[in-house]
């Protein structure tokens, strides 16, 4: 009989990697998102639908489903706001999954720090509330602090207040926002790692630890990753020893996670940040494939069904992967090419993501980036060099 999974949001690397473990994948997208012809290629079928937060519409279209296939191994979802409604209906279904206090815990920043604070290494100081529980005159915690939405990702809405002045305008700005929850912590000054793992039946595989780079306060937008992380050994053992206390003390069960963690400069420990269970973005899962050749996305699927992926023998990090992101001036592309052929055999991908005439915006988050380049090679100082000589060749030209 075939295996049949589906996958809530339209991610290429989860479709190709369902195909490759031998599933008839079926695609759930919401009418908002475009889909590429890696999709469409690989997908049994796709299905359209309002939205994915919406748990009674997926449901009664994975009932039709249902009712063709006559079985459904795993419903999952490798997109933030799909792991909901993968949970509701896999624990309908009574297939493996993440509970639901498993997700609220990790998209909700609050609770995750509330269950934190059990534990002496992960707690941290905190607020938070609706613009309505702060006032403008009183300090919520002591500065330098950071202040985001409790649910958010991909660095939006996140500002850095490093005195009273900063937390007034800040209020002002935002007093009009009744319906946004938001978190205040510490600003933590340090170096920026990730980590990718994955879970099964409650144990944890480290598959690796990637270097950020970002823009630094007040925005913190994430401008590039590095596989593998440069570390000493104590601070790969305080990151490996952190991440897997975390995910055992959230109760993540299965698939994927995705940890975000900071040195602190001034306490000397590593901080947790935000966790997610699912893979990073920016192409990170991808850097680690191109690093080790261990796919993300398909162990992540394996794990709800075969502890045995827990068993995987890491290799060593034989290549240096790297991903940098382009910004640009805001105005109107006028053109875009390059001066010579790219044929340095390090760069893996590349994408411009403005077409000739569309208006380039001002790098405010992650979503307003405006390209990227991926490169692997023996080094980093390897990877340097193709950058820099890419960037050197890209021809751009903006009124």
């Amino acid at each position: 009989m075939d295996k049949v999974l589906i996958i809530l949001g339209a991610s290429e690397f989860g479709v190709l990697a369902g195909k490759n473990l031998g599933f008839k994948v079926i695609v759930i997208s919401p009418r908002s998102t475009g889909i590429s012809t890696k999709v469409t290629d690989q997908a049994e079928s796709i299905i359209i639908v309002n939205s994915l937060e919406d748990e009674e519409e997926i449901y009664q279209k994975v009932n039709d489903i249902l009712k063709i296939y006559k079985k459904i191994d795993l419903v999952i979802s490798f997109t933030e706001l799909g792991l909901k409604s993968a949970s509701i209906i896999s624990e309908k279904l009574n297939l493996p999954t993440n509970h639901l206090e498993v997700i609220e815990s990790t998209r909700n920043k609050s609770l995750m720090r509330k269950i934190f604070l059990k534990s002496d290494i992960l707690k941290l100081n905190y607020k938070a509330g609706l613009i309505s529980n702060f006032h403008h005159q009183e300090l919520p915690i002591q500065t330098p602090f950071i202040i985001k939405p409790l649910d958010g990702y991909g660095s939006k809405n996140v500002s850095f207040i490093e005195n009273h002045e900063e937390w007034t305008e800040w209020h002002l700005k935002n007093k009009e926002d009744n319906d946004t929850k938001w978190i205040v912590e510490p600003y933590i000054e340090g170096p920026e790692y990730s980590i990718e793992a994955i879970s099964s039946k409650g144990k944890h595989f480290i598959l690796g630890i990637t270097e950020k780079d970002t823009t630094g306060k007040p925005n913190f937008i994430e401008t590039g990753h590095s596989v593998p992380a440069s570390l000493n050994q104590d601070l790969y053992d305080q990151i490996i020893h952190l991440t897997k206390e975390s995910l055992t003390l959230i109760g993540v069960e299965y698939g994927p996670s995705h940890i975000e963690v900071k040195w602190d400069n001034k306490n000397n420990k590593i901080v947790i940040i935000e966790m997610h269970t699912r893979p990073g973005g920016d192409y990170i899962p991808y850097l680690h494939t191109l690093s080790t050749g261990i796919d993300q996305y398909e162990i992540g699927i394996r794990s709800y069904y075969d502890p045995s992926v827990l068993e995987l023998v890491m290799t060593k990090h034989v290549k240096h992967s790297s991903i940098k992101f382009l910004t640009f001036a805001e105005g109107i592309l006028l053109s875009k090419g390059f001066s010579d052929k790219i044929s340095d055999e390090n760069i893996k991908e590349w994408d411009i993501y403005y077409n000739i005439g569309e208006k380039v915006k001002e790098t405010a988050d992650s979503y307003s980036r405006a390209g990227h380049i991926i490169v692997s090679s023996n080094s980093r100082e390897s990877n340097k060099q193709s950058f820099n000589s890419f960037i050197k060749n890209l021809l751009i030209k903006i009124y």
